[in-house]
């Protein structure tokens, strides 16, 4: 019983939410606001992706660059190493 009454009150807030959006959307200038600001803060999230996106590739290039030189200077230090101990 308890099962119906639910489905019956989601129904009632479904209908009721549908009801309000297709309303609202019906005046053609709230209809335009709203796609504006929806393209507004699409435009937002585009650029906030694309900014995120050279930044991590910023990071990733100057890590890159840091690993390679470490290791270039730890592969150095390992032949200076063997060198010494071939010459003893």
């Amino acid at each position: 019983m308890a099962n119906n009454n639910l489905k019956f009150v989601l129904g009632v807030v479904v209908g009721a939410a549908i009801g309000a959006a297709s309303a609202y959307f019906s005046d053609r200038n709230k209809r335009e606001r709203f796609m504006d600001d929806m393209s507004g803060a699409a435009d937002k999230l585009k650029d906030s992706v694309v900014e995120g996106y050279y930044e991590a590739k910023d990071r990733y290039m100057k890590y890159r660059d840091r690993l390679t030189k470490d290791t270039a200077n730890i592969v150095s230090d390992i032949e200076d190493e063997l060198c010494e101990d071939t010459n003893d």
